[in-house]
């Protein structure tokens, strides 16, 4: 498993990387981080996943309710 602490320090100072936080519930985050360690990656990877999926979703264009 490569080193996760050293990533981290390295995208700190990469421009190309900007910090987002937030607040979710409890339950929430302990799935997610307990997702993330078995999976083997760090946080900010999880992170980066579950947003480009959230956008993907999001990004298409409004369907309303039964149309065709």
């Amino acid at each position: 498993m490569e080193n996760i602490y050293l990533n981290v320090a390295a995208k700190r100072n990469d421009p190309d990387y900007m910090q987002i936080t937030g607040d979710v519930k409890k339950d929430i985050g302990l799935r997610f981080k307990a997702a993330c360690t078995l999976k083997e990656i760090s946080i900010g990877e999880g992170l980066e996943q579950a947003l480009e999926a959230w956008l993907e979703e999001n990004q298409k264009p409004n369907r309303k309710k039964g149309a065709v």
